[in-house]
């Protein structure tokens, strides 16, 4: 499970492609505000959970993500920047864990990863759909802070995961 969710953890810090504030947007991007969603499930706050924002009006910058930390919290960026376009989002929500997993060890360097096991969604896929999701936030040029309620925790199947 640790394998899966370093994995998880590294795609989304690849996706958000640096840590601190960038300078160098590109011309054609507008500005950016900050926008902070809280996560809760089953009344506990939802940790490594992917949040992404779609804009409910396409742009070349409608799409934006974020990760949960231990209190449930997501800080928006957009394309590796802080913060999210003005304007109407759907807010879609998806946790997964691996149980089974083994541990194996890398030929090429000798680290250690989990392999095999079952991959289970563990928020229910009402809430994981980027268009349909029922999560919606108004971005406006002060930002926005939100708190969502994804329900009971699910154990939906997903099948064997591959690593």
């Amino acid at each position: 499970m640790r394998t899966f969710l370093f994995l998880t953890i590294s795609i989304a810090l690849l996706l958000q492609a640096g840590c601190g504030p960038r300078d160098d947007r590109p011309a054609d991007m507008p500005r950016l505000y900050p926008v902070k969603i809280s996560i809760v499930q089953d009344g506990k706050p939802l940790e490594e959970a992917d949040v992404t924002l779609t804009a409910k009006t396409p742009t070349n910058y409608g799409v934006s993500t974020g990760f949960t930390d231990a209190s449930g919290v997501a800080i928006l960026r957009t394309y590796g920047y802080n913060g999210v376009p003005v304007g109407q989002y759907t807010v879609a929500v998806i946790k997964r864990t691996v149980e089974g997993a083994t541990l194996a060890t890398s030929p090429i360097d000798g680290s250690t990863y989990e392999t095999g096991g079952t991959v289970y969604q563990t928020v229910d896929v009402q809430y994981t759909d980027t268009v349909q999701s029922p999560l919606n936030i108004n971005v406006t040029e002060k930002g926005a802070t939100e708190s969502f309620d994804v329900g009971a925790p699910v154990r939906i199947s997903l099948g064997q995961n591959t690593l």
